[in-house]
């Protein structure tokens, strides 16, 4: 009967105290999925397997096999844990670990997170020894906008923008004929930046056509083609090259200086991207109302208003002859 008694009162407990064993692994991307090489990915998990988390990682150009997280063609080796991604599973069973894309070296497209409970590659995993997400990585892009448009000679005018990617800085080229405007302004951390040229720079722009280039670090978050001195250089070419004076005797100046720096910003060896929209400079010292709208992504918009003093000699001419018929009606009345 005691026995009996054990027995029935186990089954009790067992009944209203469940023991709920969890196993396997698992990993989510904070955010939408989608990414701008350039940018930090968070990504997390829980691991009730292990206590450490071996990460890596498959797609265009990287190993069927996978690649190691953060060195993506480094084939990832099964039994070889230096080959992957190491994190240590926290007391309460979940991992976390940053992903900085900038320094990846891979290209834009779709790629596939493991998280396994051993090292072992995707060939080997069964179950819910692992868990994977997948992201997109997309390629950043710059766009910029000058406020006013058509900016007055010796005023103050505005360069904003977006640089997608999250870099640091920007670095902004003013091109003009005998002159050239060189800075690195910060981006903001929802990729806006806003960079205003003070009047003493705006003074010395020449009237008409000059040129704003913009430039974007890209994934190194590296500028690449920079001023050194006088000169033009580039960091990438030969481990640092002079590429063409840009201030002092024999320097190139206006349209030669924009040439030359979009063709450097083009070379294969540079990952920098960059946008281009003219600047034009007039003389009058004040904005004209009704003036073109601002320029963006490099494209000319222009309005045109007809004025209204354009049609004042047909109406006074309306007007004479009207009040002719009537006088003479009054006359003959």
């Amino acid at each position: 009967m005691m026995i009996l008694v054990l027995i029935m009162s186990c089954i009790a407990v067992m009944s209203i105290s469940p023991v709920s064993a969890q196993t396997g692994v698992t990993i989510t991307a904070q955010g939408d999925q989608s990414y701008y090489l350039g940018e930090e990915v968070i990504f997390t998990g829980y691991n009730y397997d292990s206590d450490s988390t071996y990460l890596f990682m498959t797609g265009p150009d990287i190993s069927s096999s996978g690649g190691k997280l953060t060195s993506p063609y480094q084939n990832a080796t099964s039994g070889d844990p230096g080959s992957f991604e190491m994190v240590k599973t926290k007391p309460d069973k979940t991992w976390e670990y940053t992903v900085y894309t900038y320094n990846l070296g891979i290209h834009p497209g779709p790629y596939a997170i493991y998280a396994v409970s051993q090292p072992k590659t995707k060939d080997l995993v069964t179950g819910e020894q692992f868990s994977t997400v997948s992201i997109i990585l997309k390629q950043p892009f710059i766009t910029a906008e000058l406020s006013p448009s058509s900016v007055p000679k010796g005023q103050p005018f505005s360069i904003t923008g977006y640089a997608e990617g999250n870099p640091r800085a920007v670095q902004i080229w003013i091109i003009g004929y005998k002159f050239l405007f060189n800075t690195t302004n910060p981006v903001n951390p929802d990729s806006y930046y806003n960079f205003t040229v003070d009047p003493k720079i705006a003074e010395k722009i020449p009237k008409g056509q000059s040129y704003l280039i913009v430039q974007h670090p890209m994934q190194n978050n590296q500028l690449d083609i920079i001023v050194s001195g006088d000169w033009v250089y580039n960091l990438q070419l030969n481990n640092g090259t002079n590429l063409f004076r840009a201030f002092g005797p024999g320097s190139l100046r206006g349209n030669d200086v924009q040439e030359g720096l979009i063709f450097a910003l083009n070379d294969p060896g540079v990952d920098d991207t960059y946008t281009e929209i003219p600047l034009i400079v007039d003389d009058t010292g004040i904005s004209t109302p009704g003036g073109p709208p601002a320029m963006t992504f490099g494209a000319v918009q222009q309005q045109t208003q007809k004025a209204p003093l354009q049609y004042a000699p047909l109406g006074a001419i309306v007007l004479i002859g009207g009040i002719v018929a009537w006088s003479r009606r009054q006359g003959y009345s």
